[in-house]
């Protein structure tokens, strides 16, 4: 009986899905994304490629000898600020750590313009705000060595005052826990022995290296992700069981290839960027194939456009990442990204005068103007496709129509908003 590799992405508007079977024959599918519930656009992709090979649905979950998953679930949660309420329990005295950031408050190597302009600048706001962070006593030198018994009395007093406060996961970084481990796991043990249901994350679990700031940055946006991203894969990884697919579910990571659905349950934050890189990987196998090592790949979606580097056959990774100015440790595929996918919004800026497009989105949902889903406001989607770029009987495989005459008065409007003649 054939098997089959079977690959989805998520994106801001589309999930793909491609199938290699054990002759190596590829077929791909797309289907619109489903933001309520994502799991649902990622079922619809799969069974659009199932009828490509006159398979039902079912029948193809049941022949998958590996699913690999790429989703946009976490980076969403991130960009959108809609994460979950966290707590933070650190060493006392250092409660203050991920507030103080570092001097150059994730500028440094970024906007030109803001570097320059450096006192113009501001502090982002706050992942985790003061009032949700305790600091409790315990000390571990820098040897590794215990100078202070962790408290747990004081331990125990935080975690249930967090609780009270309403918290849905709560993040541990104490001062050089990555060369001693004890006192953060035994917390973690009294968070789950209390409160079972919480997510519950440790520095030295995560990130186990030296920087305090970038260890706590981490770990925060690892439980600030947590709840949404675990509860996902944990309802897909059900459902997909129900489907009739035997085997694990594997998900791409941020520095390459995949790892279980377990360990991105517990951190997430592996799962940002995710989908990008694995277009680098993939690019990496091309460009091995073509004989051909220096490669710049891009990637447009919905929501970004998005560009990874491959130098004598290796993608360039980066160690220190940033998001919304607080920089981490994760070790990934560098990935550089602007807000001008095919979904970005254009509009006339009401102080200049001039285009403005990105980085807001139109999303799956409304999506753009011309697929008469109720969107309102051009996009890069109704421009390609004024322009002809698109052939609007045969976009995403058929399964949308697109609306030239809508994208078109559209487009004109904003050109009369700026003085400009359509032709």
């Amino acid at each position: 009986m054939q098997s089959y590799l079977v690959g989805v992405d998520i994106g801001g508007t589309f999930t793909d899905c491609v199938v290699i079977d054990q002759d190596g024959t590829v077929t791909s599918a797309k289907s619109p994304s489903t933001p309520d519930n994502f799991s649902q656009g990622m079922i619809n992709a799969v069974n659009a490629a199932a009828q490509k090979l006159g398979l039902e649905g079912s029948e193809l979950f049941r022949r998958t000898a590996m699913l690999s998953h790429g989703t946009t679930v976490g980076t969403n949660t991130v960009i959108q600020k809609n994460g979950a309420r966290v707590g933070l329990i650190t060493t006392k005295g250092h409660s203050d750590v991920i507030h103080i950031m570092r001097g150059s408050r994730g500028y440094s190597g970024l906007d030109i313009k803001k570097v320059i302009h450096f006192p113009e600048g501001g502090k982002p706001d706050p992942i985790i705000p003061k009032h949700l962070i305790r600091g409790v006593p315990e000390r571990v030198d820098c040897f590794g060595n215990v100078v202070v018994e962790l408290n747990e009395d004081e331990a125990v007093a935080a975690i249930d005052q967090l609780v009270s406060e309403g918290v849905a996961a709560i993040s541990i970084c104490f001062l050089w826990s990555f060369l001693n481990p004890d006192h953060e796991r035994r917390v973690r043990d009294l968070v789950k022995a209390r409160h079972p249901d919480l997510f519950v994350c440790c520095s030295s679990d995560l990130v186990p290296k030296w920087g305090e700031y970038e260890r706590t940055t981490a770990v925060a946006l690892n439980s600030y992700i947590g709840p949404v991203a675990s509860g996902y894969l944990r309802r897909l990884s059900g459902r997909l069981d129900d489907l009739g697919y035997a085997n694990p579910l594997q998900i791409t990571q941020c520095a390459g290839g995949t790892i279980s659905v377990d360990h991105a349950m517990e951190a997430p934050l592996l799962t940002l960027d995710s989908g990008p890189v694995a277009g680098v990987t993939g690019s990496v196998y091309l460009g091995q194939t073509m004989g051909i090592e220096n490669i710049i790949t891009t990637d447009m979606g919905g929501t970004s456009f998005d560009v990874g580097i491959v130098v004598d056959g290796k993608p360039v990774n980066s160690f220190v990442s940033t998001v919304n100015q607080y920089e981490y440790f994760i070790p990934k595929v560098d990935i550089q990204a602007i807000g001008a996918g095919g979904g970005s919004l254009a509009r006339v800026d009401a102080l200049t005068g001039t285009l403005r497009v990105g980085p807001d989105s139109a999303g799956a949902v409304p999506g753009p103007i011309c697929y008469g889903r109720g969107g309102t406001i051009p996009t890069v989607t109704d421009a390609a496709l004024v322009l002809g770029y698109f052939d609007p009987d045969n976009f995403a495989d058929g399964q949308i129509k697109l609306d030239r005459k809508a994208a078109e008065d559209a487009i004109t409007a904003l050109g009369q908003q700026l003085t400009l003649i359509h032709i």
